[in-house]
């Protein structure tokens, strides 16, 4: 191997050194942490927008919109937000299960404050608020529960806030009996169960759905129709002396527009879609313990027709649904009322979907005059998949990692096989290899005062030669032994020796060494320091090549100096702008590179163990980086 292959293998194996693979790798989670933890989040936000509003008129023939004028309202409309219980960390449970809970709860919080760069107005929760409402077992702890959800969802002083209930956080079905202290925590925390709202012009009725279930029941075991049925003292569509909510208040809202809010969506048939924007199936009936898909049709069609609603906003699926519910508005059979019914996507993870969301609603003042007008607009925004981020994005990473240590150990025991040489040579190099310009010097034959166990000039160089790593010329000097030379030996034979880099030469000391451009432009250079280079008799100053004037002058990078006093000395403290260059990169390589320390404990610990160091090496850096987001997010 030549000087160049030599040079060639040392460059290569400082840019592939442990150091740096790892530091590098390092660098590249750290990224990849950063952009998983937050970065996705606000590059959801990024594609949503507030709906404008319109008005359709009739122009030229056409049906065309007008962006209506005013400054619209803006609500955001949220569900199944499931927030869980404060004590579940404390219990006893696997690290797993810790560990899900506590990604849970960040994207809950994350999710929030990006949602809360939108700026709405008003927030309506659609219910399901708490995981585990249902379950307290006293006034006390439900508070604490409440406390916790209000640490997690905070909101600024000028946003108000609407709370629905839902059968996770007052109960439903069989679990009714026990809720009733469990529906008075909530009246005292989040407030009333059955709600009429006027924001904008618009009427929003809040529903208690999971009650409406339970009474609904109750009038379908006596086989009473709900035109007849007289509402339960304290029930959901109840209030003393007022008698049913419902048809009191479309009696209140005249022609203004209504939303009707209901955390379980309105019946439907199984077989009907729920447009484009669902992941997947649709909203089929289905009961269960504590739960209802959704209402019967009896008390469905009882709230369309008694409400008339303009437009519905459910929750509790999960997953997004666009339904069209059709009602016969007048005695004529063709006047038919299209009523929409949004339900709003979850806004916490679940198995069911993989991306959650929440809804966007722009309010206008209604135009009774104007036909097809459009004072309400909704959108649907999408949040960030939590699985994508944890299963692909970050178990990713770490099967790319192992495979990374893995190419690169093997690559490092190629390296250091048992054929190579321990020495800077890597393999046996013939003296007549060597470049030179004096061949005949280099192949001179060796006289009688030669070592006393001679060598051939044509064969191995010892392991303790000096390795040329210079273009330069080579230095002759004479080998002896110790000892008088016999009078009839000739002149010892000279053995070349190439100069290196960053080494002192014996023929060459630093004492002599000539006068550097950087010198002069230091501050205690002087030009009596000149005078001492000069000629004694004529005061001549003996210019050297390194001061020719005539050659390019480099510029100093950028520096900063700060001079002060300490301990009564004064002090100066220079910083000076990183050098740009290729030799500045060779010495930081050089600065991450292995030792040979290095290697000899990649021989010791073997494959298998260097390849689980190194891997665990950036997975420590990882997780700690990790824990320290996840620390400043709470």
């Amino acid at each position: 191997m030549g000087l160049s292959a030599r040079r060639h293998a040392r460059t290569s194996s400082r840019f592939l050194s442990r150091t740096l693979i790892v530091n590098v790798w390092r660098l590249l989670g750290i990224i990849l942490l950063v952009w998983g933890e937050f970065g996705v989040y606000f590059w959801s936000l990024s594609s949503c927008k507030w709906p404008t509003t319109a008005v359709q008129v009739w122009f030229n023939n056409k049906l065309n919109s007008i962006q209506s004028t005013g400054k619209p309202t803006h609500i955001l409309l949220l569900t199944d937000t499931q927030l869980e219980h404060p004590y579940a960390y404390r219990e006893k449970v696997s690290w797993s299960d810790f560990l899900h809970r506590l990604t849970y709860e960040l994207y809950l919080k994350r999710s929030w404050r990006v949602s809360m760069r939108m700026k709405p107005n008003t927030v309506f929760f659609l219910g399901d608020m708490l995981a585990s409402g249902k379950d307290m077992s006293s006034d006390k702890e439900y508070k604490q529960y409440f406390e916790a959800f209000r640490q997690t969802f905070p909101l600024e002083p000028n946003v108000n806030a609407y709370y629905m209930p839902g059968n996770n956080d007052v109960g439903m079905g069989v679990t009714r009996p026990i809720s009733r202290h469990i529906r008075k925590a909530f009246f005292q925390t989040f407030g009333p169960f059955n709600q009429q709202v006027i924001i904008h012009n618009h009427t929003f009725v809040l529903l208690d759905a999971p009650g409406l279930v339970d009474e609904d029941y109750t009038r379908a075991a006596q086989r009473i129709p709900y035109d007849k049925w007289s509402p339960l003292p304290g029930g959901p569509v109840y209030e003393q002396h007022l008698g049913c909510v419902v048809v009191l208040i479309r009696s209140e809202v005249d022609d203004t527009p209504l939303i009707l809010l209901s955390h379980i969506p309105l019946w439907r048939k199984d077989a009907d879609s729920c447009g484009p924007l669902r992941e997947k199936g649709s909203i089929r009936k289905g009961v269960g313990h504590g739960y209802q898909n959704t209402l019967q049709k009896h008390t469905s069609d009882f709230l369309i027709e008694s409400l008339q609603p303009s437009i519905i906003f459910s929750g509790d699926n999960r997953d997004y649904c666009e339904h069209i519910h059709k009602v016969v508005s007048g005695r004529v059979p063709e006047d038919v009322a299209v009523i929409p019914e949004i339900t709003v996507k979850s806004f916490s993870p679940s198995k069911h979907i993989l991306r959650p969301g929440y809804q966007l609603l722009s309010l206008a003042d209604p135009d009774p005059t104007a036909r097809f007008h459009q004072s309400i607009a909704h959108d649907l925004c999408l949040l960030p998949d939590q699985r994508f981020i944890h299963w692909r994005l970050y178990a990713g990473f770490a099967y790319s990692t192992m495979i990374v240590m893995i190419l690169f150990n093997i690559r490092r025991r190629r390296r250091l096989s048992p054929h190579a040489l321990l020495t800077p040579l890597s393999h046996h190099i013939p003296l007549t290899g060597i470049p030179s310009p004096y061949p005949s010097l280099v192949t001179a034959p060796w006289t009688s005062y030669a070592p006393p166990s001679p060598t051939s000039p044509r064969g191995s160089l010892p392991g303790t030669i000096r390795t040329p790593n210079a273009f330069s010329g080579p230095t002759f000097r004479s080998a002896s032994r110790p000892g008088t030379p016999r009078t009839a030996a000739p002149l010892l034979s000279p053995i070349p020796y190439h100069h290196e880099e960053a080494e002192d030469d014996s023929l060459y000391p630093p004492q002599y060494a000539n006068i550097r451009p950087h010198m002069l432009e230091e501050e205690t250079w002087s030009p009596e320091h000149l005078d001492h280079l000069g000629d004694s008799e004529n005061g001549s100053l003996i210019m050297s090549p390194y001061l020719a004037p005539n050659g390019p002058q480099k510029r100093r990078p950028w520096s900063w100096t700060w001079t002060f006093a300490f301990r009564g000395r004064r002090r100066r403290m220079t910083i000076h702008a990183p050098s740009m260059s290729w030799s500045a990169f060779g010495d930081l390589m050089a600065f991450l590179g292995d030792g040979v320390s290095a290697d000899v404990k990649f021989k010791q610990r073997g494959i298998i163990q260097s390849i689980m160091i190194d891997f665990l090496s950036v997975a420590w850096m990882f997780v700690a980086t990790w824990t320290v987001m996840a620390w400043w997010s709470f």
